[in-house]
């Protein structure tokens, strides 16, 4: 009679057992980091909103009827980040491509420094020079 394959799962298991090691070392270990959290461990907010950002993007994108599809041919992107993006789930968007995908759909983008009235009063604003209502 035949000898009945291992499921590689098994596999797996068995390797992932013996890959750990026999005796843990007495220093405590390093500490995990989130992805997406500053390395300094402070919970300041993003300075440019990522989410205001989306919002944006969907709007236009809304504004101009314009399927999920057509979008990311025209920000250059797959329509399956298009679907993340105009759902809200932002976690693998950096502030550069959502400014990046604004430009491609025809949005300048200004930034502006100047001296606040008072050093600890500094502010960031996003201002939006057209009102585009997204109709549904």
């Amino acid at each position: 009679m035949p000898k009945a394959k291992k499921s590689r799962r098994a596999v797996v298991r068995r390797k992932s057992a013996k890959a750990q090691p026999a005796a843990e070392s007495k220093s405590s270990p390093a500490p995990v980091r989130s992805p997406g959290r500053p390395r300094n461990g402070s919970s300041e907010k993003a300075l440019i909103p990522k989410a205001e950002l989306a919002q944006e993007i969907a709007t236009i994108i809304r504004y101009h009827h314009l399927n999920q599809t057509e979008a990311a041919k025209i920000v250059g992107d797959a329509p399956s980040q298009m679907s993340l993006l105009m759902s809200g789930k932002l976690e693998g968007f950096s502030t550069e491509r959502l400014l990046r995908m604004l430009l491609r759909l025809g949005r300048d983008i200004e930034l502006v420094f100047r001296p606040a009235p008072q050093p600890r009063s500094a502010k960031f604003r996003i201002t939006h020079k057209t009102d585009l209502s997204a109709t549904a």
